[in-house]
């Protein structure tokens, strides 16, 4: 089942007219750190990002906040995207706060299976195909399909190359594709249950709560977050090749001692043969 991604209800931030968080270009606020207002669409948007990783619209509304006291906080910080990648940064900041609630909190969540027929039914199903995929893959899916995000805004928000982002793609829409009955172009019509306030003024955090170890990440020089996944992988990555040399070189070294102390096998001086006189 194949969509037109144009014909998609959702909405990019970027094409909102102000500043992706703020209603009316409050700037004043914002530049001295006090409570801002909010962009509706922009929340929506938040929100529908937090939903479709958590499943659960009490919670998603929580993380909406928290992602723009987060984005409120780096504009106070003067370290902000370029406009244009606003869609992709604030969603960035989304999926990680959601991923961070899913492992505090790793209980089981309502599934499709348990839902009659229904636009609801329909992103659940979404959303429960996504949950066993990768942080960046989900990420990605949303972007491209739920957003129509540029290419090059999407691999500034997965810390990688072009080259690779493509390889990502492919490999998120074949799992995506092998899990579910529904293309993933879907994403971009399927309408999460909304029945939960949206924040419509936030708070910004102060610098003390910006700290890496209490926000909980760190942020890249496009200042883009790091995301925690693809963070850990690497680690993981670079520790199985660090004890691989390790054993090699441990391995080297028990079968090839010190030459010095290395017994050698001396011949036998042949055996004098006796001769008669005679």
């Amino acid at each position: 089942m194949s969509h037109d991604m144009t014909s998609s209800s959702t909405t990019s931030v970027e094409r909102l007219g102000s500043f992706p968080p703020v209603t009316a270009g409050d700037w004043r606020n914002m530049f001295y750190g006090e409570r801002t207002p909010v962009n509706p669409e922009a929340a929506q948007m938040v929100y529908d990002v937090c939903w479709f990783l958590v499943k659960d619209g009490a919670v998603a509304a929580e993380l909406t906040v928290v992602t723009f006291r987060v984005a409120l906080s780096r504009f106070n910080e003067h370290r902000m995207p370029e406009p244009a990648a606003y869609t992709a940064w604030l969603a960035s900041i989304a999926s990680n706060e959601a991923h961070r609630h899913l492992e505090e909190f790793p209980t089981r969540r309502l599934s499709s299976a348990l839902l009659e027929g229904g636009s609801s039914r329909e992103a659940f199903y979404l959303a429960d195909t996504l949950s066993e995929m990768r942080a960046d893959y989900k990420l990605a899916l949303l972007l491209r399909y739920r957003y129509n995000t540029p290419p090059k805004y999407i691999s500034m928000a997965l810390d990688m190359r072009p080259r690779r982002l493509a390889r990502v793609f492919v490999k998120a829409r074949e799992q995506f594709s092998a899990n579910s009955s529904i293309a993933p172009a879907m994403l971009g019509r399927a309408n999460p249950p909304r029945n939960r306030t949206l924040p419509q003024i936030v708070e910004p955090y102060g610098k003390k709560e910006m700290r890496r170890k209490i926000l909980g990440y760190e942020w890249l020089d496009s200042e883009f977050p790091i995301i925690p996944e693809r963070d850990e992988r690497r680690a993981k990555w670079v520790t199985a090749v660090l004890t691989a040399v390790i054993l090699i070189a441990i391995g080297i070294v028990i079968t090839n001692p010190w030459g010095a102390e290395r017994p050698t096998f001396v011949e036998p001086d042949p055996p004098a043969v006796e001769t008669i006189d005679g």
